[in-house]
């Protein structure tokens, strides 16, 4: 723990470099995923390296983390009027979810904008892991507690989920491993939001 709480300090008293990276960002844009980072381009061809998250795994990620807190306070104001909606072992899970998940998130996010550093795209990987850890949780909790009888529905639905995250996957596959080599109008169909910055070499 004292090793955890110095790495912590001193992530948090590290001053910034006096100017900013072409591909820093700011914690909120990374919730978004309003940035990219560009790690190479090949010297003749559009072949090119990104860091790019797959935005469907990412939204819903986001979703995930609303629903449980949604959820949590509703079970929490009913408990305190002694409703119980769900078993107290159900209940003791939920809230066991929400201090490793949720809480592993938030420790390893709100520290960033207190920082005074030059900040990245890479720096919210670990607290989207724990994010990505929730969603699961949530899913089970939904189709055992709030969803029951909609089981089949939601069956579809996640393998509708599960196939759309593949298909982004399998689309943006030339930006994370440099292959095969997209032409200018086919990068130009991957860049989904304006922020992003995908390279175009114009011959």
């Amino acid at each position: 723990m004292s090793r955890f709480m110095e790495l912590q300090w001193k992530m948090l008293t590290l001053k910034s470099e006096e100017s900013e990276h072409k591909y820093s960002s700011s914690p909120l844009e990374w919730i978004t995923l309003d940035t990219n980072i560009a790690y190479w381009l090949h010297s003749s061809s559009n072949a090119q390296i990104h860091l790019m998250g797959n935005i469907v795994t990412w939204s819903s990620a986001n979703l995930g983390l609303a629903v449980f807190v949604l959820l949590f306070l509703w079970y929490l104001l009913r408990r305190r009027r002694s409703i119980e909606d769900i078993p107290e072992a159900s209940w003791c899970q939920w809230v066991l979810a929400g201090a490793v998940c949720a809480g592993g998130w938030a420790v390893n996010y709100l520290p960033f904008f207190l920082m005074e550093k030059t900040l990245f795209l890479y720096h919210y990987l670990p607290a989207l892991t724990f994010k990505i850890l929730l969603l699961p949780i949530v899913l089970q909790h939904v189709h055992d507690h709030v969803l029951s009888s909609w089981s089949h529905v939601l069956g579809g639905v996640l393998l509708a989920w599960l196939s759309s995250v593949f298909l982004v996957y399998r689309v943006y596959s030339p930006l994370t491993y440099g292959q095969p080599v997209l032409s200018t109008a086919e990068l130009g169909t991957l860049r989904w939001r304006d922020s992003w910055d995908i390279l175009i070499r114009h011959h």
